[in-house]
Parts: C-alpha cells; structure tokens; sequence
C-alpha cells in the first residue's frame, strides 16, 4: 500500500518508487511505497535518492551518512535552489517543462557527485542563463542547507500589509513541519538595523549586494572570532565584525529559538534595509509593528499567539505595541530596555551621551542608505538638553500591565541598564519576570538566557509546565571569569540591607561618619591621558565574603573652580595583591558598580525618589551652575549591578571627572559621553571631607549564598 509524503518546497520534480511514478504536485507531495527506494530526477538527470518517508528535503537526497555540507550535497542543493528566482522559499520551486528541457540539455555536463564544488559553475550558469535566472552561490545553498539541518527554512522579503496600503519587508522563519500542517507561535522582531546577519539587507536590484550578504552569513557561522563579517555598507568596526554571539542586532537568534518550534518574523519598518519610506516618522513604527503582530497571527503556518522579542532598540519598540494589544499578543520580551529616553539613554546623569548616539546614527544610515531620516534627531537631542516635553512625548507612557513580560537589564553598560527596574517596579510581579544581567548583553538571550527565556514563552505561548522560574534573575559576578545565577522572588532582593561606606580624611572608606576636621580632596577637571585621575578612597580587607546586588547612590560634598563639573563614582574591589579584580566577563578590567552626575542637575524629586535611587528633575528651570568654591550636595544615581567581594579584598571608591582610568591597566571604558571637562579649560574639583560634610556611598548587601552549584566558568 502506497502512503503519501511531502517533498520540502520543490513542485514538478520527478520520483519512481517500485511501481509507482509521478512528479510532485502543487503541494509537493509525491507517493512512496514503505522501505523502498524513491529516485528522483529532473529531465534525464537524477538528482537523488531516498527512502520514502512523510517529509523529505533536498538534505535526503544524499546517503544518510553524508556531512552536512559535503560536495555531493552542496551541488545537488545548488542546483534546485536555482531554478527558483526566490532568494528563500516564500514560494516553492518549480519545475516545469521548460527547466526539465534545459536540464537535460546539459545533463551530460553535470557530475553531482564531484567532490570539486566549482565543476558545477559552467552547467549551472548555462542552465541559469536560458531560463534568465542567477545560479545561487555556495554561501547562499550553504546557509540554506545550515538551516535545514537544524528544522526551518526562510521566507525572505515578504510583504506585510500596512494600515495605510503600504508595506514593510520582513524575513520568516518556519519549522519545515509547517509542511505536514503544524502551526506555531510566533516571535516578533522589529528594529532600524535590517534583518540579515549581522546588520542591514542586500539591495535586491544588485547581484553582487545579495551573494556578499550570503556569504557574510555563511563566514558568521562558519569561521572563528578572528574573522572580520564584511558587508557592502561600511565597516561597523572590529567589535561587531568579529562577534559570533548574535545572528542580527538587537533580535534573537533563529537557530536558538526556531528548532524549539517556534516561527519567527524579523520586521524592517519604513526607511530600513530594502522596505521604502522615511525613517523615524513619530508613530509609525508602532502602528506598522502592531499590523505585523495581527498579520503573523493570521498566518496559516501560525497558531495565533505572537510573543514580542528583541534586544535594546528591539525592546524599545515593543512597550507602544504591547499597549494597543494587537490580537494575538501573548506577552513580550524587552531585552535590555528604556523607559525614559532623556534618563537611561540620551543624557543619563546629565552627560550627554553624544558620541555613542552620533556613531549610533551613523551606523543605522550605513545600514539603510537608500532612505532619509524624518529627523534630525542627533540635532534635535543637542538642542534639548534638559528634560521637557519633548522627551516626555518620546518615553515610554505605558508598561502594559495586564501582559505577561520579561525584563533584563545590563550591569555597568549604563545605557539600557535603568528601565527594566523601572518597568518592575510599575509593574505587577505576578506576570512579571527580570533578569540583571551582563555588561556584553546582546549574547544573552541566545544563549546564557535563552533557556529561562523559553521557558517563559513556552508557558505563555503553549501552555507548557514548567519548573518554578524564579521572578528574578542575577549574574552574581565573582571576578577572574566566573560568575552564577542568583535566584530571587522580588527586588530589590529581600533582605537587602544598604550599608554606607564613608569617606574619611584619611583617605579610607569607613562604616562610620567622619567626625575629623574637614580636608579638600583636589583634583583636576581635565580628562587624563596618562596617570591617576581623580582622587580614591579604600576600606580596610574585608573579614568575610560580601555580595552586592541593587542599587548604589552615592552622596558627596562637591565644589569646582569651574561653574560645572561631572562627578563619576565608580566602585571596584581590591585583591590582596593590590590589583583590581577583574569582574568583566572575558576577563577585562570592570568595575563593581559605577554612576556619575552632572552637578548642575543635582536637583531631585522627593515624591519619586525611593530611599536606594534618586530621582533628579534635569529641568532648566531646576539646572543651579556652581558658584567658584563653594561646596554643594550631590546625590548620585549608580544603576543596580552584582558582584561579590571576598576575604581580604578591599573597596576602593573613585571620584573622578570621566570614566577613564589610566592608572588601572586594561581598563577601556566605552567613548560614549562628552564629559564637561573636555569641552572646557582646566579647573580644580574638590571632595569635601570631614565633620559635616556628608559623604558616602550606599552599597546593597544582600544575604550571601554559601552554595551555588551553576557558577560559570567563561
């Protein structure tokens, strides 16, 4: 008795089975007989054979044994996927009598099973050149293969109808059980930097543009860290070129989160990559983003529950959309978030963020430039620099309470490291997950988080059972590497007691206030290239393991010869060797903790101040310029990180006019911000110590977990 298969996206292809023949119809099935042998074949030419079963796939047209990307694959797979204009499979292949006829013409040129991959370029681009179709490359039949093995495929470029009759462009990755009538849930993506890996998307106009993003693919996943990604826009620079943690920026990786049995969709909205339009228009984004979400659920490859999922920019978009509730929204994932786009992003502490912003602006132009901003938004933001309406139109209004949500947050980033735990705190922790996470974030959710994540979404998206995930989730970071997951049911963490760190004339961090006669700390106002800059305080060994988790402040007595300055408090610890403890995940110099302020804007909101974080207005009408000398009051924001001190280490508090340390070898803090000492002449800063002159800082210290089976070891 014969039974009937599916034969993955290919129609028209020729099969024999013992007595039965025929070729793959409109659906691609064909009939097999159990446990015999199917020969396929286009024309005269025999592409391969399999064994019948309910989903075959061009992998199965090679022995069992066959590698993943041996010759004998490689070439056969080339040759179907490019008898198709598609650069995906948003449409099947198709082979009609026409292709079987060219084929066959050049069938007698055609060693599939040559173990040289470029025997097959003159019969292929001969057969390519009569039927006015372009041979797909190696990269690109590579990265559909890649795909394949691990369970999907990709549609590319398809359209998703907008409001207004337009459309946005978006990529689709399906299970290839999609094909047997298994729906899925869907994760959306929608960010400015395009879709492809690792940025942007080929012109679609320009041959050469697609085969170069193919094959900057096929180099992601398949050489090391050593290898520079090139693409034709631009250099992004080293750090981004030689990563392999993220597939795309700011969205989830397929291969993490597809084979899983999930769709995903990754959304370029207007003026991004290839979909057409102006860039930034106020509005748009959500109102397109919410028609992608109502159009996914729709789909008949879906089971009509969308999550929301992304990274920084790709988190940022998801808190308008989830609060029209498009039908079909389940719950959202916004990874490394922001609320206030003036606090948390733009001039956090006052600073401007300017250059990180600037190169951010140039690098999504790099990604897209066929399209104009509707914007000036960098002339915009340096024209705003206090906080007024304008940034109070464009921050987030709504934390969608009644959604099921999961937050994260980096530690010592600054940028994206505030408003998760504003979110939580606005929000209920009942449907409320959050994550303090690693200063390199854009990893995680494909990889150190992805099986929490999963967990989430396995639960609201399916249904699924799941142990107890804790509400909140902390990288307790250890130093030298290493680092575990410290679990907890609230924040800040229950029994969190907020220990003050005083600075003494001595030079010492104490428990105790300082009852000695005041003493002025100096130090210069300038941006140090060499040398110490600013002026450190250090506690005595510490006589037991501490661990710190939440949110620091620090309060100082400041004065400047300057009308203003920028106080940057940075905590690291000390081992017994006099050397900073290096808490950065790849080793690197990072400190425990780290803020900073711009003293003009030291004015704060009581009614939205909470006792471990203040809140400053960073009104002009509170902004108060320093007068020459006299001493003031600063209370400094220092956004919630981890970490542990252990026996013998000490605490060593730096006040400083930058983030740059240079007496602290390896430390390369970020360019990100414009600090005032390097826009202005020199000028003295001073700490003001001693009897009654507030200054300390408060340190988080929560109960110390004594067992903790899954450190990690990087």
């Amino acid at each position: 008795m014969s039974e009937e298969g599916v034969f993955s996206d290919v129609v028209g292809l020729s099969y024999r089975c013992g007595s039965l023949e025929g070729i793959t119809t409109a659906d691609c099935k064909f009939c097999y007989e159990p446990g015999k042998l199917l020969t396929f074949s286009i024309g005269e030419l025999i592409v391969g054979e399999s064994i019948g079963k309910p989903l075959l796939t061009v992998s199965d047209l090679a022995s069992k044994d066959t590698a993943e990307f041996a010759s004998k694959l490689v070439n056969r797979a080339r040759l179907l996927y490019s008898l198709t204009p598609a650069q995906g499979f948003e449409a099947p292949i198709v082979i009609d009598a026409k292709i079987e006829a060219v084929v066959t013409k050049f069938a007698s040129q055609i060693n599939l099973d040559s173990s040289n991959l470029s025997d097959l370029d003159v019969a292929l681009s001969s057969i390519c050149d009569e039927l006015s179709l372009l041979p797909k490359s190696v990269s690109h039949t590579r990265n559909h293969l890649r795909r394949e093995a691990a369970g999907f495929k990709v549609l590319r470029d398809i359209r998703i109808p907008t409001q207004d009759g337009n459309n946005v462009l978006a990529d689709v990755y399906l299970p290839l059980l999609h094909q047997l009538g298994e729906r899925y849930p869907v994760l959306i993506s929608c960010t400015l930097y395009g879709r492809r890996v690792f940025h942007s998307g080929p012109d679609l106009e320009n041959t050469g543009e697609i085969m170069a993003f193919e094959k900057a693919e096929d180099d992601w996943h398949s050489t090391s860290i050593s290898v520079a990604i090139q693409l034709p826009r631009g250099s992004w620079g080293t750090k981004w070129e030689t990563q392999r943690g993220f597939e795309n920026i700011a969205t989830f990786n397929t291969f993490t989160y597809v084979p899983h049995g999930y769709a995903m969709v990754k959304v370029d909205p207007r003026g991004v990559s290839q979909t057409p339009g102006k860039r930034g228009v106020p509005g748009e984004i959500a109102r397109d983003f919410y028609g992608a979400v109502e159009w996914a659920a729709e789909q008949s490859w879906s089971d009509g529950s969308v999550a929301l999922v992304g990274s920084s920019y790709g988190a940022n978009t998801q808190w308008d959309v989830a609060s029209l509730k498009p039908k079909g929204l389940k719950c959202f994932v916004p990874y490394a978030t922001d609320l206030d786009m003036y606090r948390e992003a733009a001039y956090i502490g006052g600073v401007p963020t300017h250059r990180y912003l600037s190169d951010w602006f140039s690098r999504v132009r790099k990604s897209s430039p066929k399209w104009p901003d509707h914007l000036d938004l960098m002339g915009m933001m340096s024209t705003h620099p206090f906080y007024d309406g304008l940034w109070e139109m464009i921050s987030t209004k709504s934390v969608a309470l009644d959604l099921p949500c999961f937050l994260a947050a980096p530690q010592i980033f600054i940028i994206h490291g505030r408003g998760a735990f504003e979110a939580w705190r606005l929000r209920q922790p009942e449907n409320t997950h959050l994550q303090l996470v690693d200063c390199n974030y854009y990893p995680w959710p494909s990889h150190e988080a992805s099986g929490k994540i999963l967990q989430f979404l396995n639960y609201h998206l399916k249904g699924t059972e799941h142990p107890q995930l804790e509400k909140v989730g902390i990288q307790m970071r250890l130093g030298h590497k290493t680092w575990y997951w410290r679990k907890e049911n609230n924040w800040p963490v229950p029994g969190t007691k907020y220990t003050k760190w005083h600075l003494g004339v001595d030079g010492s961090l104490t428990k105790d206030e300082s009852k000695d006669p005041e003493k002025k700390f100096d130090y210069s106002s300038k941006i140090p290239t060499g040398g110490k800059s600013g002026v450190s305080f250090y506690s005595v060994p510490f006589e037991e393991d501490t661990e710190f988790a939440g949110h620091f402040t620090a309060v100082l007595s400041v004065s400047s010869s300057m009308s203003d300055a920028d106080v940057v408090v940075t905590l690291w610890a000390v081992d017994e060797a006099g050397h900073v403890v290096p808490y950065g995940s790849a080793g690197q110099p990072e400190p425990l903790a780290k803020g900073f302020l711009r003293a003009s804007h030291r004015k704060t909101d009581l009614s939205k101040s909470l006792p471990e974080r203040p809140w400053h207005t960073h009104t002009q009408e509170d902004n108060a310029l320093l007068i020459a000398g006299e001493a003031v009051q600063l209370e400094v924001e220092i956004f919630p990180a981890a970490g542990r001190v252990r026996k013998g280490w000490k605490l060593r508090v730096d006040i400083s006019p930058s983030e740059h340390q240079p007496d602290i070898p390896g430390y390369q803090p970020q360019d990100m911000r414009i600090w005032y000492g390097e826009e202005h002449d020199e000028g003295t800063n001073s700490i003001h110590v001693g009897r009654g002159r507030l200054n300390y800082v408060s340190c988080p210290v929560v109960p110390l977990k004594y067992s903790y089976p899954n450190i990690v070891q990087v």
